[in-house]
């Protein structure tokens, strides 16, 4: 046995003798490090494949060859593969953008290359027809598994992402508008968060902007109009601003908008008792508001090791006459029983404001982040509801129901993140407390007509993980855990309630891999998140709707927990990606009886049963010309059990498909958008018919693309409407159905010496603020 040792000891040596170690960096065509490029140690003359490695995030490698390895082979998705002698210092390696030959016509690499990186699915922006989307959200919305519409921004089965600007987490939805797709590098994907972020997280967003110095005065000037078929004009202005000068820097932004949103729908609701009710509302209403906003921001660099930074930012609704216009018609086995008429008005008041400090360093081979968060919001909501109402064969009533809700609600938060090399990996660890305080006051006249509400619910939130990443020959590993802690305390009147507080212990595991065999990505995923309800959720008054319809909380809730298994892959112009998620405990929404009054209906939250989901994708990006045409088609399939009126099922698939195709004539860029959707089931959500929607954007760049205009037009042929109902079981369902809304929008934009921001501050508490 010593013997086989002392000779196993010994070949080591020898190949460790015969091995040289290589070094160097791998850049593209604009010098910009490539991340997770293939090298490939070849030997000759037979060109066998003796060593790989894979180049770090800043596009180093460093790896052992053997002497019979005589040549590097360089290889990344979208760029030519170079091939160059080995030597102990390769330098600097430029790969270049790949030019293939499809029959006679000739596809050059300015399509948007999509691959994976780690944990992230990888969009190439810079040198692509994206550059030229406009807006954030116009860009992410061409993006592979990511939906922006309307303000809201969505990954494919995921949800909303948790969304990080240079790696810096984005805690402002202002701050997404500051850019433009013009200064976008690439935009990562993340399906399955690491440890390192809120166990809430069920997606990430990773936007790199290009590098960008300069120091002085520079600004970012916007205008945006908005004309719509029901709403009219609304009117957006932006201002950004930013001073460098050494290492301090100065960021601001002032915004002003005068906006309508339009609520006009019809909404059904079935009872299915000893008789069959129905109600049909017919709804239209319009809320008018005017929101000045303004953030200010210092940082300071030492230098490249050391920086430090503080910011505040007001945010203000100073109040807007909303109105609301309800008819009713209540119908009990076919036959007509009542017709009421309500008149809604609002006048809602709110105010927020927000700080953050942080320091970012290293010392030595440690790196520091630390963020330290406070948060303030008032709201003050008013609602008169003016009600006629009328039963057959009887005479008209009247009633007047004036409720108001004051909430209060306060944050303060902060976080450490540790990170150190380790055994040829990257070790990162830290914690996060927060502690936050909501009080809700609702009150209704007349007194008696419903109980009042005096509520608060005071919460503190500690968390820690650990997380560790290494490259393992041509396998990239990361995995982690992280370990949550929520003490939830609920008060009414000022006393406290032991039954409705609670206590939570979460530990999270994530896990991923992901390699690359030849030009194709390969990525697999593991991650357990949480669902943790709204503390608007977990309230326990009814609130007033109109004479049919109430609205309660659940303070009995329990988070949803949901375990996912994630796989993608990326070859060129194709991407491919699945999740399956096992869910517990799943947040749905409710309808019951109320005070068993068969016309009146109570809507609440419940936690439902478990289920299985299955999300797929698939994207093909490839480029003809001056025609970029990017085709999504996914599917989504539950096995939710549901017993509903009818015997219909709730766990049919929905697909959906996304057709966008962008023409480059180098005077103007045309895209042309199409979505559309079959119907389905999202949980107890049935989608009643299919959906196809039209958008068009027009944009032209003066002045070396200082002064841009930008013209849009969504739902063009308000086609959009999609019908749903909502299920609670056997005895109730809810049928909702919107008016589609067309909408135009011309942007201005001239920006003027913009250079990047070097504020860090990353936020601490985000999960709290979300649920305020």
């Amino acid at each position: 046995m010593k013997r086989v040792i002392l000779t196993a000891v010994g070949l080591v040596a020898l190949i460790s003798l015969n091995a040289q170690n290589i070094t160097g960096k791998i850049v593209d065509e604009q010098g910009e490090p490539m991340g997770f490029a293939n090298i490939v140690a070849l030997s000759l003359p037979d060109s066998a494949f003796v060593s790989g490695t894979i180049s770090k995030e800043d596009g180093t490698f460093a790896f052992d060859v053997e002497e019979k390895a005589q040549l590097l082979r360089f290889t990344s998705i979208g760029y030519d593969t170079y091939y160059a002698p080995r030597k102990s210092d390769m330098g600097t390696v430029n790969l270049q953008p790949s030019t293939e030959m499809l029959g006679e016509v000739v596809v050059k690499g300015t399509l948007p290359k999509t691959h994976m990186k780690g944990d992230a699915m990888v969009t190439g922006v810079a040198g692509t027809v994206l550059e030229k989307a406009g807006s954030m959200e116009q860009l992410l919305d061409r993006i592979p598994n990511v939906t922006a519409y309307g303000g809201e921004i969505e990954v494919f089965g995921r949800g909303t992402p948790e969304i990080y600007i240079n790696g810096r987490k984005m805690t402002d939805a202002m701050e997404l508008e500051r850019l433009s797709s013009d200064n976008i590098r690439n935009v990562e994907v993340i399906t399955n968060p690491g440890a390192r972020y809120s166990a809430s997280v069920k997606s990430v967003i990773r936007i790199t902007t290009k590098q960008i110095e300069g120091e002085g005065f520079g600004f970012d000037a916007r205008a945006i109009f908005n004309y719509s078929n029901y709403t009219q004009w609304d009117e957006t202005g932006r201002f950004n601003f930013n001073y460098r000068k050494g290492g301090f820097d100065l960021i601001g932004m002032l915004y002003m908008s005068n906006t309508t949103a339009c609520d006009y729908k019809t909404l059904k609701q079935y009872t299915y008792l000893d008789n069959t009710w129905e109600q049909t509302n017919e709804i239209y209403g319009e809320t008018p508001r005017t929101n000045p906003y303004g953030k200010l921001g210092l940082n300071y660099m030492f230098n490249p090791n050391h920086s430090i930074g503080v910011s505040f930012s007001y945010d203000r609704y100073p109040g807007g006459d909303s109105w609301m216009d309800l008819a009713s018609t209540v119908v009990r086995d076919g036959e007509l029983v009542e017709n009421s008429t309500s008149n809604l008005t609002q006048n809602e008041r709110e105010t927020i404001m927000q700080a953050n400090l942080y320091y970012t360093g290293k010392i030595g081979e440690w790196s520091i982040d630390f963020n330290a968060d406070w948060y303030w919001n008032k709201d003050d909501s008013p609602i008169s509801t003016a009600e006629q109402y009328q039963e057959v064969g009887g005479t008209p009533e009247n009633q007047t129901i004036d409720t108001k809700t004051l909430k209060r609600s306060q944050l303060t938060a902060s976080k450490l993140v540790l990170s150190t090399p380790l055994w040829e990996g990257k070790l990162d660890f830290g914690g996060e407390y927060s502690y936050s305080k909501r009080k809700t006051t609702y009150t209704v006249l007349p007194v008696g007509f419903i109980d009042d509400d005096r509520s608060r619910i005071q919460e503190g939130m500690a968390s820690a993980f650990v997380e560790y990443a290494r490259q393992i020959g041509a396998v990239q590993l990361q995995a982690g855990l992280r370990y949550e802690n929520i003490n939830f305390d609920y008060y009414e009147d000022g006393k406290y309630l032991p039954e409705q507080s609670r206590v939570f212990n979460n530990l999270f595991p994530t896990v991923s891999l992901s390699t690359t065999l030849g030009d194709v990505d390969f990525q697999l995923g593991y991650a357990t998140d949480v669902n943790r309800p709204s503390y608007w959720q977990l309230r326990s008054s009814v609130l007033y709707a109109n004479r049919y319809t109430y609205e309660t909380g659940n303070p009995f809730l329990v988070p949803q927990i949901n375990n996912n298994v994630n796989f993608g892959v990326a070859w060129k112009w194709f991407s491919m990606n699945a999740v399956y998620s096992h869910i517990s405990d799943p947040i749905t929404s409710y309808s019951d009886t109320y005070k068993d009054e068969p016309s009146m209906t109570l809507l609440q939250t419940i936690n439902g049963s478990a289920y299985d989901q299955v999300n797929a994708s698939v994207t093909f990006q490839p480029k003809v010309g001056i025609w970029s045409p990017s085709l999504t088609m996914a599917v989504t399939k539950q096995w939710y059990d549901m017993e509903v009126h009818g015997g219909k099922s709730v766990s049919n698939p929905m697909g959906t498909f996304r057709f966008n195709n962008t023409f480059d004539t180098k005077w103007v860029m045309l895209s042309i958008l199409m979505n559309a959707a079959t119907e389905g089931n999202t949980e107890n959500i049935r989608m009643e018919k299919g959906m196809f929607r039209t958008d068009l954007s027009l944009y032209k760049a003066f002045l070396k693309d200082r002064l841009s205009v930008q013209f849009d037009v969504r739902d063009l042929f308000r086609s959009g409407q999609v019908p749903v109902t909502i299920y609670s079981g056997t005895k109730h369902s809810m049928y909702f159905s919107h008016k589609s809304e067309r909408e135009m929008r011309i942007t201005l934009r001239y920006k003027f010496n913009v250079s990047k921001s070097k504020y860090k501050g990353s936020g601490a508490g985000q999960e709290q603020l979300r649920r305020m």
